[in-house]
């Protein structure tokens, strides 16, 4: 396009921070040191592409001393020149940075995009080059200045000069549009900035010109209502005059579409028009079904959203959002649907296991291609590696987008585990600029005590990342027109009045209320109309959970007893795991299962059946008693093993139901084994919450069923503690180290280089909190512990002295941190172990750059990148200074 240059290196900020060099690109998360990445980035904000060497100690470490932040900032510096050289190429880094006499130098032949967007839009006026520099800047504008940075104080003025001159470019372009009569593209480059601003007036009646001049004048005055209300709500304002005549000459016909259209951009623009079908189902819900088909729209533009739709149990939120994901299939967008379910196993991520699942069936491609239970490996550091899966299925959906626009439905995200609600976070900013809109559905009623859940509600409302559309209970109009059609005919007034008294506006309520009436003859038709039928007063239980209960009693005792057995099982369940369970012969259970589909109980499934709510389920599941209900738990674990064991790889896909059922059983003991195991599969996924959550529970079960097992016990709270340490729960990971270090029993006790190897990682967690005195009697201790003796020992003393060497470093010990980095060389060259020599040069250098010997760093940087590579970090402890 005019006006861009091809330099050598391009730094992007906008939307993202990347570094390319030719076909090379350094993402985000390639840094393994962010500080590194926040001072390329600071330096390559400034006008003047210099930094002061005081700016950067400021910035990155204002708390320190001027000491302490200097051999920080030289350490950052050296990461910063490994990460360009090894993602980059070599010499990468000596092309684009200078640091002499305390200042940092941008090298001129390097690009960024944000100082090239401020460039062109400065393009006068009257230049012929004006209209052809705003479409370059444009397409350089892929976001807001960095995104990740969005709370930052010096980041905060740039951005917002940008997102100026980004509105400014937009309007401009877009009247240029209007006036060549391309009003696709100008409502294109208009909707993103409602979106930003939705109080945006003269943005507003651009919309509303383009939509009145391209024919769509409804549109136009959706738009002026939209005006109106936002106006109203976030300043308390009416519309300007200029807004209210351009509304008057919309509605009177003065402002009509141009009478020679140019159709060939628009034909060329992937436009979603949804098309909004009436559905006798969403009775009440027509306000809130065009609101989310409006966003839906948005996103089918590519601009992104993710919805969120709350209320209470019964509402209709997943009715709601399920028409919504057909209306928006109809229109030529691809729906992708998964759910979370509570009393169930906690499966990692799996509403979006469950949705690639189903979307791979159902399209024809292999199971192969889902990005989460087929990741594959790319290295050692969970963190990283939790990123990487993260990152592909966030392009699993945008790769799907290039198709056409993606609708990924969520149900009842509030259930989900914890890893989950990450990455629903996680493709919540990812996917802000690509045709993909996230929809989940969650219960209001629990928000606020599901602590993960309500963590994730603040953040996207923080970061301004999502709408949300509260569902309320129906009015009693709309009550009246959903006995209508639950009956097949109006109900007299007093009936209405009767039931909305009883169900207050819940729908699912209300229909069951129906149901119960019929089925207990309280109620007739005549005239056209239902009417309480004279002399019988109107008896239904006051509560939702007794008419379920009084409904499933009245379709007899086997229906009752397959239902509630089936409750057990979870939501969804299979007719061979319940035919195991269940005592019924199959003759019965077979006519009870067709019963209850007859009686809208149940809906059936390719592979099974499912509760047709959720409620359904539970009031079942809570009529069992304490001792019936760990009869059936185990029971069904049973089944799930008789049924899947004897089928080649059909059981792994069920540890974590087994270890629900069994841990909720009579034969708790049974637990065990499943939840270690469903633990080490999450963490093979990298949902080391979901991992930890399983490793507490075994350990409880432990407690509470008194089994010694201490080499068990042991094992786990190491594995614990490293789960911990991923999360960054520093305090829980030290605890669970040392707890680990308490445990023996019946003539065990680990082994020398067991306990020394627990002390070095309860040390690395104290170090990393910045508890530097506690650390060093753990990794005393750890010395102590080791004999010296055996190959293994050997190994671990060499760890445990590159952590001492750590220890001395971050007090600033640096000729100390070097003669024990030599000592832990020499035991690891003695052992021959590659990645305990790799750590120990990487000490040895460190410590020569903070003492100024940094020709002698680099010699050692060169000896270990020469034995594992350039790209293995092995320096993980040093992010507390970082």
């Amino acid at each position: 396009m005019p006006g861009l240059l091809t330099p050598d290196v391009r730094i992007c900020l906008l939307g993202r921070i990347e570094v390319a060099r030719g076909d090379r690109v350094l993402r985000a998360n390639d840094w393994s040191r962010r500080k590194a990445q926040t001072l390329l980035a600071r330096l390559a904000i400034e006008p003047s592409r210099r930094l002061l060497k005081d700016q950067a100690l400021d910035l990155l470490w204002p708390d320190q001393t001027v000491a302490a932040a200097s051999n920080n900032l030289y350490r950052t510096l050296h990461s910063l020149r490994q990460t360009l050289d090894t993602h980059l190429g070599p010499g990468s880094a000596n092309s684009m940075i200078t640091y002499e006499d305390g200042v940092f130098t941008l090298g001129d032949s390097v690009q960024i995009d944000a100082a090239e967007f401020e460039r062109l839009c400065s393009t006068p006026a009257t230049s012929e080059s004006r209209i052809p520099n705003l479409q370059s800047a444009l397409s350089l504008y892929r976001g807001d200045l960095l995104p990740d940075d969005l709370y930052s104080d010096w980041t905060l003025s740039p951005r917002e000069s940008l997102r100026r001159l980004h509105r400014e470019a937009s309007i401009t372009l877009a009247h240029h549009r209007i006036q060549s009569r391309d009003y696709p593209a100008a409502i294109v480059l208009l909707l993103p900035l409602i979106d930003r601003d939705r109080a945006d007036e003269p943005v507003h009646r651009s919309l509303m010109r383009a939509y009145a001049l391209a024919g769509r004048r409804h549109d136009a005055l959706r738009q002026y209502q939209a005006c109106v209300d936002a106006l109203a709500a976030d300043l308390d304002l009416p519309p300007e005059p200029e807004t209210t005549a351009l509304y008057d000459q919309i509605l009177s016909g003065e402002l009509s579409p141009a009478p020679e259209p140019v159709t060939a951009t628009r034909n060329a623009l992937p436009a979603i028009v949804l098309k909004i079908a009436h559905s006798d189902h969403l009775i009440g819900r027509d306000t809130e079904f065009e609101t989310l088909i409006g966003w839906l729209r948005a996103a089918g533009q590519g601009q992104g959203s993710t919805i969120l739709v709350g209320g209470d149990s019964g509402v209709g939120k997943t009715l709601l959002a399920a028409e919504t994901l057909c209306a928006s299939a109809g229109s030529g967008m691809t729906p992708l649907f998964g759910a979370a379910y509570e009393q169930e196993g906690q499966l990692a991520y799996q509403p979006f296991v469950e949705a690639f699942d189903r979307y791979l069936a159902d399209s024809g491609g292999l199971p192969d291609e889902n990005p989460i239970t087929h990741f594959k490996r790319t290295g050692s550091d969970p963190q990283q590696e939790q990123w990487a899966l993260f990152n592909a299925v966030a392009m699993f959906l945008t790769d799907l987008a290039k198709g056409s626009p993606v609708v990924l439905l969520i149900d009842d995200l509030h259930a989900a585990d914890e890893a989950s609600l990450r990455l629903f976070h996680y493709l919540a900013r990812q996917t802000r600029k690509t045709p993909v809109a996230l929809l989940a559905t969650y219960r209001a009623d629990l928000a606020a005590a599901a602590v993960p859940f309500g963590t994730l509600l603040n953040a996207l409302y923080r970061e301004r990342l999502s709408e949300t559309l509260a569902l309320d209970r129906l009015p009693k109009e709309d009550v009246a027109r959903l006995l209508a059609h639950t009956l097949g005919g109006d109900a007299t007034p007093a009936l209405v009045d009767a039931v909305y008294e009883i169900g207050e506006g819940n729908p699912f309520f209300i229909q069951e209320l129906s149901r119960a009436l019929i089925d207990e003859e309280q109620i007739e038709r005549r005239d056209s109309q239902w009417h309480l039928i004279e002399g019988k007063e109107l008896r239904v239980p006051t509560g939702l959970s007794g008419l379920l209960r009084e409904r499933v009693h009245r379709l007899g005792p086997s229906v009752g007893a397959a239902l509630t057995t089936a409750a057990v099982i979870g939501r969804e369940f299979g007719f061979d795991v319940l035919r195991a369970t269940a005592e019924l012969p199959d003759s019965v259970l077979l006519d009870a299962l067709d019963t209850a589909l007859a009686g809208q109980l149940l809906d059936e499934t390719e592979s099974g059946y499912r509760f047709r709510h959720i409620l359904i389920r539970r009031v079942l599941y809570d009529s069992l008693s304490r001792a019936r209900r760990a009869h059936l738990h185990g029971h069904a674990a049973e089944a799930i093993e008789s049924v899947y064991a004897r089928r080649p790889g059909r059981l792994a896909p069920h540890i974590e139901d087994l270890a629900h059922h069994y841990d909720r059983s009579d034969r708790r003991e049974r637990a065990l084994n499943y939840l270690i195991e469903a633990g080490r599969k999450a963490a093979r996924v990298f949902a080391f919450e979901v991992a930890a959550d399983y490793y507490e529970r075994a350990l409880a079960l432990l407690d509470a069923l008194g089994l010694p097992e201490a080499a068990q016990r042991f094992h786990l709270l190491e594995q614990l503690g490293k789960y911990y340490k991923v999360l960054a729960d520093t305090p829980k990971a030290v605890a669970a180290f040392e707890r680990a270090l308490d445990v023996s029993g019946e003539g065990w006790k680990p082994r020398a280089c067991d306990r020394a190897r627990t002390r070095r990682l309860a040390a690395m967690g104290l170090l990393t909190a910045g508890r530097l005195d506690e650390a060093e009697i753990q990794l005393q201790r750890a010395l102590t512990e080791l004999s010296g003796e055996g190959e293994e020992d050997e190994i671990e003393l060499a760890n445990v002295l590159y952590n001492v060497a750590q220890l001395h470093w971050h007090r600033n010990e640096y000729r100390a941190a070097f003669d024990v980095a030599q000592r832990s060389l020499a035991v690891a060259e003695r052992v021959n172990d590659r990645e305990a020599i790799a750590r120990a040069f990487e000490m040895l250098a460190l410590a020569c750059h903070s003492l100024g010997e940094w020709q002698t760093g680099m010699d050692y940087e060169q000896k270990r990148a020469a034995l594992v590579g350039p790209g293995l970090d092995v320096g993980d402890a040093f992010d507390v200074h970082l």
